[in-house]
């Protein structure tokens, strides 16, 4: 019974478990950004953007094909949230515009990544 109580307090401490989320949270910060997608795909998905600079953040969300889906400017230490409709065998990516980065994919079901990932 001990160890049972045990191993509840353990999993239950959110330092042991995995993030999850039911929309994307793409957070920017000075060298790299994270992203915390949703588990599950579904049609309609918020996106919210997060500003953990010092600098206006200046972006798109766009399709693969290079179709523009919405334009955010966000400043700094402030977040935005969009409301996007997905399609299927169509890659979203949040490209930011300034300050300029690679390109952050959207893809869901996976664990909290980073872009760059680190080394």
């Amino acid at each position: 019974m001990k160890y049972l109580a045990l191993m509840f307090i353990l999993f239950s401490n959110p330092s042991f478990s995995f993030e999850k989320s039911d929309a994307f949270i793409v957070t920017a910060f000075t060298n790299k950004f994270k992203v915390l997608s949703p588990v599950k795909k579904s049609k309609k998905v918020s996106v919210i953007i997060e500003n953990k600079t010092l600098v206006k953040l200046i972006g798109e969300v766009a399709t693969d094909s290079g179709s523009l889906r919405k334009i955010v400017t966000i400043k700094p230490g402030k977040y935005k949230s969009i409301e996007l409709e997905f399609h299927k065998n169509t890659k979203y990516y949040f490209i930011p515009l300034s300050p300029s980065f690679q390109k952050v994919i959207l893809d869901f079901g996976k664990k909290a990544y980073e872009i760059p990932s680190k080394k």
